[in-house]
């Protein structure tokens, strides 16, 4: 009688630390899941979950603040996703606020992530609709992984390939790195541009002292004072060019117009035919004048006069 009271009361003991450890873990899930918090209804358009899941975490700057409580196809590019917010921290999540799906951890499982919104937007409210981040493909990040590795090992074949040829003695690279001669040479055109910049450098400093032509035309200001003078004289010559050039271009048209002697002799026939007489008349009379004189100067009369002189 005594054995079986002590079985009961096992069994009773037993039975009681089951129910206990069943209601924690039921309290526990369900904090875990906000079941028995008031809460709100959120929603969100998605292309991709990327394998979010029902009762999914879901996190405000770092927090779990609800739960994912509904995913629903809509159409075959659009997910509804339905999240269930705590009452008491559903004032810090803004109306502008975006949703984006992130994974828990390197391996762990999908959460949903709120970005913080601004204050001036207010506060969510039941059945409102918050817009989304596309989330980042795993997948797609890494096929462009292996592209830039497959990119990667051609670099370096390529480099690999160059350096063979390099080391060889291919191509002009390798004749500077491998050709000694070459380097002599570029030594020499060094040593030879070295000598030109001292002779550079000299014929500078001779200019500078005022040394030959070169110098004079650059140092001596007489010869500037000279170079002024020059040009005011040349100056002056040019504008009495300027002026005889007017006067012989006046004159020009004067006698292109018909007045005066001048232009009379070149174009009236007649008075130049009797110009010509007279200047044939006016030498004949000199001629005899001539004549007169010579015969008066020999004259024994003359000769005379001129004695008692």
């Amino acid at each position: 009688m005594k054995d079986k009271k002590n079985r009961s009361l096992k069994l009773g003991i037993m039975v009681t630390v089951g129910l206990i450890l069943f209601l924690w873990a039921v309290y526990y899930l369900g904090s875990q899941q906000k079941l028995f918090t008031s809460s709100v209804a959120v929603k969100s358009y998605f292309n991709n979950v990327s394998g979010l899941v029902e009762g999914n975490k879901v996190r405000y700057s770092g927090i779990t603040v609800g739960t994912v409580s509904e995913i629903k196809i809509v159409s075959d590019s659009t997910i509804l996703v339905e999240m269930s917010i705590d009452q008491k921290t559903k004032e810090f999540i803004r109306r502008d606020s975006k949703v984006e799906i992130n994974s828990d951890g390197l391996m762990g499982s999908k959460i949903v992530n709120i970005l913080p919104g601004t204050a001036a937007a207010g506060s969510v409210s039941d059945e409102d609709f918050l817009q989304t981040v596309n989330p980042l493909d795993l997948q797609n990040i890494l096929v462009e992984a292996k592209k830039v590795i497959d990119d990667g090992r051609k670099i370096t074949g390529n480099l690999i390939e160059i350096t063979n040829k390099i080391n060889n003695g291919d191509g002009d690279i390798a004749v500077l790195l491998n050709d000694n001669s070459i380097t002599t040479r570029l030594n020499e055109i060094g040593n030879q541009m070295a000598s030109t910049s001292v002779m550079v450098n000299s014929i500078v400093a001779k200019i500078d002292n005022g040394e030959g032509d070169l110098g004079r035309l650059i140092n001596d200001t007489t010869l500037t004072a000279e170079m002024g003078q020059v040009m005011e004289r040349f100056n002056t010559v040019s504008m009495r060019t300027d002026s005889i050039s007017q006067e012989i271009h006046a004159f020009s048209k004067e006698l292109n117009t018909g007045n005066g002697v001048i232009s009379r002799l070149v174009y009236d026939k007649e008075m130049a035919e009797h110009v010509d007489t007279v200047i044939v008349k006016a030498n004949a009379g000199i001629e005899e004048v001539m004549e007169v004189a010579e015969t008066i100067e020999r004259s024994w009369i003359f000769n005379l006069f001129s004695k008692k002189k």
